[in-house]
C-alpha cells in the first residue's frame, strides 16, 4: 500500500549517498508493501566493534527536500560476518516514494550517506541541506511481499563495492544473503572485547584447548529475561558470565559447566550496565556459536535492532542529572521549557494544521486518527461535526483563559484530536479506572485494533461520572501526556520566554483536582497512581514516537517520557538509573518522606 505517516506533500525520498566515511553505510531497507505497510527498517553495516552511539538516521520528504523523522542509533556493532556487523533501527511511517529519502549522519552531526528511492531531490534542510541523493536503483510497490526489503549484496569493504538487490526476504539485523565484507575488524575467532548486539548470534567461534574468548552485552534498565547461549559446532566450550567485571573460572555469576558447546545462561534479575562472557575451551571447539538476549524495557532498547522507546532525541537530552529524583525533575524542565507557542486558531499555522501533522490516520493520510473512539475522521480543521481539540491535561484545571503567554493552552504534546462526543462526556474528568456503575464509550476496530463492546474493560473507554478510563490502546500515550505537563509547567518565570506560567501538579488527592475558573498558579491533575500503572501497560510504540517528532518540528521541544519512558519510574517512584540512595527509596516507600510538592 501507498503509506504516508504524516500529512506531507509527497511521499518519502530514499537514501541517497555522499561517503563521507565508506566502510559506514546503509546496508538494507524496507518502506512499502502490500496492505498495511509492515517491519518498516533501516540498517547500517560497519566494522565490528564500531560505536554508533550518537548516529541517526534522517528520514527526508523527496517532494521539498525538507527532513520528517530523525531515527537516533545506539550500541556497538557485533562482529557478524568477515570482521563487519549490522544494526537496524525501525522506521514506521516511512513514506513511500516518487521519491524520498534516507540520510546516515554522525555523531559529529556530518551527512555520511544520503539514497533515494524511486527518484533523486535536493535536500533542503538538516543535515544534508544542499546534499543532492543518490537513487537506489531497486524500488518496492504497494505489491511487494511483506516481511521483504532491498539489500546489498557482494564482496569487500566500500558502500560502492556492494550492489543494491530486487526486494526479497529480509534480514535485518544479520549480514544480507550473498553479502561477503572483507578488511573488518578482528575478533570473531575470540580475541576478546568483542561487543555482543541483543539477540544476534555470533557464529563460527573456535578456540583451542584452554584458550578463551571473551564477550560484552551492555544491558538497559528494565530489561527481563536476560539469556546467555552458546550451541552448535564440535569440542567443548564452557560459559562463564559476570556482571560488572571479566568472569573467570572461580569468580562468576553463572557457569553451565556441561558437556559440549550448549550451555545457556539465564539471569532472573538483570542488572543494567555489562555483562561480561567469557567461552572458554575445555577442550577445543570449533562452529559455535553465543547469543546474548534481553526483553528491552517500555517498548525500547535492543542494541539497535529495533525502535526502542529510550535513548531518543539524541543530543537534546545533554545535561540531563539521572543521579536523583529531584535532580532529573529540575534538569528536564529546564531542558523542555524552551519551546514555541503554536496559536490555538489562527489563520496562519495553528494547532489545527499541526494536529492534521502529529494526529494522521497512518492508513490514510487525508484523515486524522482519534485518540478515545479509534475512528478515523477527513481532514477538516476548525468547524467540523466529527472531531475537536481534546486537552488530555482539562484546560478548566489550571489555564482556561488562553492568550499569548499561555502556552499550556496551547501545547500539542498534550492537545490530540477526540471525537466531539468522546471528548465532551470525558470533559473535565481526571483519568482513573472504573470500578462500579460504568458506562461504556466503545472503540471502532480499526487498523488491527480496538472494536468489541460489552465485556469491561475489552477496548472500550468507560466512565462513572467522577473519573474518565481511557482504552488500553491509548492510555499510555495520555498518561505520558499528562505527567509530560506536570514536568513543563513548574511555576514562576519560563527562563526562555520570560512569561509566568502555571504550576501544574500530578496528584492522587482526587479533592485538590478542581475547576480553577480561569489561569490559577497552582493547579492539579491525575490520578498519579493509575497513570503511572498505564504507562507500563501500554508502553511507547513507534507511532507515539513519530507524533513526539511532528510536534518537536513545530513546538521545539520533546516529551521525554516518550523518548525515556524509564525517567517515569525516578521522577515519581525514586528508582533512578543511579544515584538514588537505599535509605531514600526505603523512606519514600515508607512515607516517611514527603512528595516534593503537597498533593504529589
Amino acid at each position: 500500500m501507498r503509506f504516508a505517516f504524516f500529512a506531507v506533500p509527497a511521499v518519502l525520498g530514499l537514501l541517497a549517498a555522499v561517503p563521507a566515511r565508506a566502510d559506514v553505510f546503509i546496508n538494507e531497507l524496507h518502506y512499502d508493501n502490500v496492505n498495511t505497510d509492515t517491519s518498516e527498517k533501516v540498517e547500517v553495516m560497519a566494522p565490528a566493534g564500531t560505536s554508533l552511539a550518537g548516529w541517526s538516521v534522517v528520514l527526508y520528504n523527496g517532494t521539498d527536500g525538507k527532513s520528517y523523522a530523525t531515527l537516533p542509533l545506539s550500541g556497538t556493532v557485533a562482529n557478524q560476518c568477515n570482521g563487519y556487523g549490522t544494526i537496524a533501527v525501525a522506521a514506521t511511517g516511512i513514506q513511500n516514494g516518487a521519491p524520498d529519502g534516507v540520510a546516515l549522519v554522525n555523531a559529529s552531526g556530518a551527512l555520511v550517506q544520503l539514497l533515494s528511492y524511486e527518484g533523486t531531490f535536493t535536500a533542503t534542510n538538516g543535515p544534508a541541506s544542499g546534499h543532492a541523493s543518490t537513487a537506489i536503483p531497486q524500488s518496492e510497490t504497494s505489491s511487494t511481499a511483506a516481511g521483504t526489503s532491498l539489500q546489498l549484496a557482494g564482496s569487500g569493504s566500500h558502500y560502492a563495492d556492494f550492489t543494491w538487490q530486487a526486494s526479497r526476504t529480509s534480514s535485518f539485523g544479520a549480514c544480507n544473503t550473498g553479502q561477503t565484507p572483507s578488511g573488518g575488524s578482528s575478533g570473531g575467532g575470540g580475541s576478546g572485547g568483542n561487543v555482543l548486539q541483543n539477540g544476534v548470534a555470533v557464529t563460527g567461534l573456535s578456540a583451542a584447548t584452554g584458550k578463551s574468548l571473551t564477550y560484552t552485552l551492555d544491558v538497559p534498565a528494565g530489561a527481563t529475561n536476560l539469556k546467555f547461549t552458546s550451541n552448535g559446532g564440535s569440542g567443548d566450550a564452557d560459559m562463564y558470565v559476570r556482571f560488572g567485571s571479566a568472569p573467570t573460572t572461580t569468580s562468576y555469576d553463572c557457569r553451565p559447566y556441561l558437556s559440549g558447546n550448549n550451555e545457556t545462561c539465564t539471569i532472573a534479575t538483570a542488572q543494567a550496565g555489562t555483562y561480561y562472557v567469557m567461552l572458554r575451551a575445555y577442550a577445543a571447539f570449533s562452529g559455535t556459536s553465543l547469543t546474548g538476549s534481553f526483553t528491552a524495557p517500555s517498548g525500547g532498547g535492543g542494541g539497535g535492532s529495533g525502535g526502542g522507546g529510550s535513548g531518543g532525541a539524541g543530543a537534546y537530552y545533554n545535561g540531563v542529572n539521572t543521579s536523583s529524583a529531584s535532580a532529573l525533575r529540575a534538569s528536564l524542565h529546564a531542558i523542555i521549557q524552551a519551546s514555541t507557542k503554536i496559536p490555538y486558531s489562527a489563520s496562519t499555522t495553528d494547532t489545527w494544521n499541526v494536529l492534521d501533522f502529529a494526529d494522521e490516520d497512518p492508513l490514510d493520510s487525508s484523515k486524522v486518527l482519534d485518540i478515545y473512539k479509534n475512528t478515523a475522521y477527513p481532514k477538516a480543521g476548525g468547524g467540523n461535526n466529527y472531531y475537536n481539540r481534546e486537552h488530555t491535561w482539562p484546560n478548566s484545571l489550571g489555564f482556561s483563559v488562553d492568550g499569548a503567554s499561555n502556552f499550556a493552552y496551547t501545547d500539542l504534546h498534550m492537545l490530540m484530536v477526540a471525537d466531539i462526543s468522546y471528548n465532551s462526556a470525558r470533559g473535565n474528568k481526571p483519568y482513573g479506572n472504573c470500578t462500579a456503575s460504568c458506562t461504556e464509550f466503545p472503540t471502532a476496530a480499526y487498523n488491527g485494533r480496538g472494536g468489541g463492546s460489552g465485556v469491561f474493560p475489552g477496548n472500550s473507554n468507560w466512565t462513572d461520572g467522577t473519573i474518565w478510563q481511557t482504552w488500553k490502546g491509548m492510555k499510555g500515550n495520555v498518561a505520558r501526556a499528562v505527567l509530560y505537563m506536570d514536568i513543563r509547567y513548574e511555576g514562576g518565570t519560563n527562563a526562555s520566554t520570560g512569561y509566568a506560567e502555571p504550576d501544574l501538579r500530578v496528584t492522587d488527592n482526587a479533592s485538590l483536582i478542581v475547576n480553577t475558573n480561569g489561569n490559577a498558579s497552582v493547579a492539579y491533575m491525575g490520578l498519579l497512581s493509575v497513570l503511572l500503572q498505564w504507562s507500563q501497560e501500554d508502553p511507547v510504540d513507534d507511532y507515539e514516537r513519530m507524533r513526539n517528532e511532528a510536534v518537536q518540528s513545530y513546538q521545539g521541544n520533546r516529551n521525554p517520557f516518550v523518548d525515556h519512558p524509564e525517567w517515569i519510574a525516578c521522577i515519581y517512584q525514586n528508582v533512578c538509573p543511579q544515584g538514588v540512595a537505599a535509605s531514600l527509596r526505603g523512606a519514600r516507600a515508607a512515607g516517611k518522606i514527603a512528595p516534593r510538592r503537597s498533593g504529589r
